[in-house]
């Protein structure tokens, strides 16, 4: 019936092209694997490298001193950021600055042994 259909119309039959199904799925793969590949290395390099003016954890960036946990999820962090100490109060829902002062030359990269109780002495000498 196609046969007379196409005679009677004047067009002749639509032959459409054989898929090479393997081919073109493994030249597929190949390119999302590829791309995949080169996101990877742009993370590793920018995570490596860093950019500059970025808020990364580097030289520049803010650093974690101390901490303390008050509960659950509560906390009083010391937080060393652009040469400045901050005493934060960290709860579940919102983070408050408690205190803040100048982070001192000699201190600038406190000993392990110099724990929690003696960075908060010094800021309540400081305040007297």
């Amino acid at each position: 019936m196609d046969s007379t259909t196409a005679a009677t119309t004047g067009a002749a039959p639509v032959q459409l092209p054989p898929v090479d199904s393997g081919t073109a799925i493994l030249t597929t793969a190949g390119y999302l694997f590829l791309l995949l590949a080169a996101i990877l290395l742009a993370f590793w390099l920018l995570k490596r490298f860093g950019m500059p003016g970025s808020l990364s954890s580097g030289k520049g960036g803010p650093r974690l001193v101390s901490r303390l946990m008050l509960g659950n999820r509560q906390s009083v962090a010391v937080v060393r950021y652009r040469d400045r100490d901050m005493v934060l109060g960290v709860t579940e829902h919102q983070v408050t600055l408690l205190a803040e002062e100048e982070a001192r030359e000699e201190e600038a990269s406190p000993s392990p042994s110099a724990g929690f109780a003696a960075i908060l002495k010094r800021g309540s000498t400081d305040a007297d």
